[in-house]
């Protein structure tokens, strides 16, 4: 397999050693991102957090030893959920985490389950956006924040291997289908406009 096609690989499902390193890797690409996100999400001790694509668990380590939050993280890899359980043992042993390998467009959780959302640098492999943006609706309460972190296009496109697995999406596009969704969609530029966070906030009312 070409190898950047293996690191596309590995960065959308991560499995066995190489799963290890490229989340190893995107760990520290990503930390900064990890930082804007959880200044956006701006979370109370009372809140109920859902991180969707958790990976190895890092990022909800990083976030749950600076606040009293409930965490739940989900991720399509059985591999990085058995690493993200690992580093987050402490916090698993005292019932203020749970994980689990599910996939964002068909979560088992009950209607209006969490108070935010995030996700960081997972959008580029969703099946289907929309029915992914009205799942994560789904779960979130009235009023809710889903916070989406993703590169701009010109950044991904400096990486070899995004040319493998990576959907692009436009700014007009990934707003759209959150205000279809039933959000209000606020973009704001950060990492100095390399990337930014889409702030959706769950409207009050019925969707239809």
């Amino acid at each position: 397999m070409n190898l950047n096609k293996y690191i596309a690989k590995q960065f959308s499902n991560p499995t066995g050693l190489g799963g290890k390193l490229v989340s190893h890797i995107m760990n520290r690409q990503n930390h900064r991102l990890y930082e804007e996100t959880i200044r956006f999400l701006s979370p109370s001790d009372a809140d109920n957090v859902l991180d969707i694509g958790c990976g190895n668990g890092y990022m909800l380590n990083i976030f749950a030893r600076q606040y009293g939050c409930d965490f739940t993280g989900i991720d399509t890899s059985n591999s990085a959920i058995k690493n993200a359980s690992r580093r987050n043992r402490i916090f698993l042993n005292n019932s203020r985490m749970m994980l689990l390998c599910q996939s964002a467009d068909a979560m088992t959780f009950a209607d209006s389950s969490f108070d935010k959302a995030y996700t960081v640098n997972t959008v580029y492999f969703w099946e289907n956006l929309s029915v992914t943006m009205e799942e994560i609706r789904r779960v979130l309460r009235q009023g809710g924040l889903f916070i989406n972190t993703l590169y701009t296009n010109e950044t991904l496109a400096r990486f070899s291997h995004t040319q493998f697995g990576y959907k692009r999406f436009t700014l007009d596009e990934l707003t759209h289908v959150g205000i279809n969704a039933g959000f209000t969609a606020d973009v704001i530029p950060i990492f100095n406009d390399a990337a930014y966070c889409i702030v959706y906030t769950k409207s009050y009312g019925e969707h239809i």
